[in-house]
């Protein structure tokens, strides 16, 4: 099921975190939601699928940013 036309109608803060080399769900895509989302925050992170673990100090710092 393709949602993708289906995210222009978000309008709540988003924030879009993605690793550099995810392979499954790649920048590009991460980049499409964030232009598609108006106001979003889009973060690319150093590494793969599970930035929340690979780049874990990074991750959380961006959260946390965001939460506030």
């Amino acid at each position: 099921m393709d949602q993708r036309d289906s995210v222009k109608q978000i309008n709540v803060p988003t924030l879009v975190i993605v690793g550099t080399g995810d392979l499954a769900t790649p920048p590009s895509d991460g980049q499409y939601l964030a232009e598609q989302i108006q106001g979003a925050r889009y973060v690319e992170l150093e590494g793969a699928h599970l930035s929340n673990i690979e780049a874990s100090g990074e991750f959380t710092t961006e959260l946390v940013e965001f939460l506030k």
